[in-house]
């Protein structure tokens, strides 16, 4: 049969251009395509997040502590309870936060007692393992009270202080955690604002990085 235009009946369809039939195919290429656009954008927003992070801990992960005799008004005491008493709380922190090293000093000038114990480590979040090691520094009447943030001086990272009883005595606590190192001392006598100065000559003495 022929149609009235003189081409063959059947062949074309109303369209000009006819649909092709699906394949039934998946478009793989460009599926392909989009999840490597996804992947690309996570990859960049996480670099965004946590680059610096990984940027600080690589540069922090050479951190050492020392222990000097003196620091300020400070002395080192090491007599043999002195030692057994910041070996203790030393472990006990060791429970709760995983260090590389640490150590466990007792300072004192005058009627103040400092006890610290101060590690390394690649620490990720450091305000985190800071209520950690603040958590360790417990007791029946509630642990530390009122910690706050105060400054870290030119080192950087978290400090904060608080308050905590021992004995029925009030002693300052006072912490500090960056990305490569950890810090936690019990003042005697001391007022946490003095407590906090006095930290911050601590640190500056006991923490180095290379």
């Amino acid at each position: 049969m022929v149609d009235p235009d003189g081409d063959p009946a059947g062949l074309y369809t109303d369209d000009e251009n006819p649909r092709q039939a699906p394949s039934g195919r998946l478009p793989l290429k460009r599926i392909a395509i989009a999840g490597c656009s996804i992947a690309a954008a996570a990859l960049l927003v996480s670099g965004v997040i946590y680059g610096p992070t990984v940027v600080r801990v690589l540069d922090q992960s050479d951190t050492t502590i020392k222990s000097p005799d003196k620091v300020g008004t400070f002395t080192l005491d090491t007599s043999d309870g002195a030692k057994d008493t910041a070996e203790y709380i030393r472990d006990a922190i060791a429970t709760k936060v995983s260090l590389d090293t640490s150590h466990g000093l007792i300072y004192h000038d005058g009627k103040t007692n400092a006890i610290l114990v101060a590690g390394t480590a690649r620490i990720w979040r450091p305000d985190s393992t800071l209520d950690s090691a603040f958590g360790v520094v417990t007791d029946d009447n509630g642990g530390v009270r009122d910690v706050h943030d105060v400054d870290a001086g030119p080192l950087g990272g978290t400090m904060r202080c608080g308050v905590t009883k021992v004995d029925d005595a009030d002693l300052s606590v006072c912490g500090w955690a960056d990305n490569g190192s950890l810090g936690v001392a019990l003042f005697s006598n001391r007022s946490a604002a003095d407590s906090a100065k006095s930290l911050l000559d601590l640190r500056a003495a006991v923490e180095h990085r290379a």
